[in-house]
């Protein structure tokens, strides 16, 4: 079964965290590709983990050649039958339907995880991952340093709301990563047990 698993919600609700757990416990995911867009920026500007963005960095034009360069590499993985775990945030409902249309027009599955999380739980994370990227040290994307958003993200976007369409569905991500992992395991998505590598 090749699929794309596209995780969405707010800064800090974990959705790289989860995206490598994902691939590391899921049988079916074991090979999957995982992409998000500030990596993908970082790759597109050809800049390290270390480098901070600025405003030029979010130009129109430059974000279009972002998300045009993840749907070709969604296209391509998905042609050859690798899957994909985009962990891009989809904050809009406009974003939510296209990436649903992608994996429908290439008769792939598709799975929409939406990850929602008390403000304050969203701010203790930014913070301690702003930390850690003013450290400079041990900067991993499964840790989700790719990107540099601080606290200010959540207020410049607000409720996101929720998806409109069914294939998605709606995650308690206050938990720790572990047990959203597990959690997210159990769904009528991941429930078959003979798909899950544990261990």
């Amino acid at each position: 079964m090749t699929c794309l698993v596209a995780l969405g919600g707010h800064v800090g609700t974990g959705k790289t965290t989860l995206a490598y757990g994902l691939r590391r416990t899921v049988g079916i995911l074991k090979n999957a590709v995982v992409m998000d867009d500030d990596q993908v920026r970082r790759e597109v500007l050809g800049v390290d983990l270390k480098y901070v963005f600025c405003d030029d960095d979010y130009t129109e034009a430059i974000s279009a050649r972002i998300t045009g360069e993840i749907e070709r590499r969604t296209v391509e993985a998905l042609s050859r039958d690798i899957p994909v775990i985009n962990a891009s945030g989809f904050f809009t409902e406009t974003a939510r339907q296209a990436v649903q249309k992608l994996a429908e027009g290439l008769h792939k599955n598709f799975i929409g995880i939406w990850l929602i999380a008390p403000r304050h739980v969203m701010k203790e994370r930014i913070v301690q991952r702003v930390l850690e990227r003013q450290s400079l040290s041990q900067l991993v994307l499964e840790r989700g340093h790719a990107s540099d958003a601080d606290e200010g993200v959540i207020g410049k976007f607000e409720d996101l709301g929720l998806p409109a369409s069914p294939a998605w569905i709606v995650m308690d991500a206050s938990i720790s990563a572990q047990d959203l992992l597990a959690a997210v395991c159990e769904t009528r998505f991941f429930c078959d047990k003979s798909q899950v590598i544990y261990g």
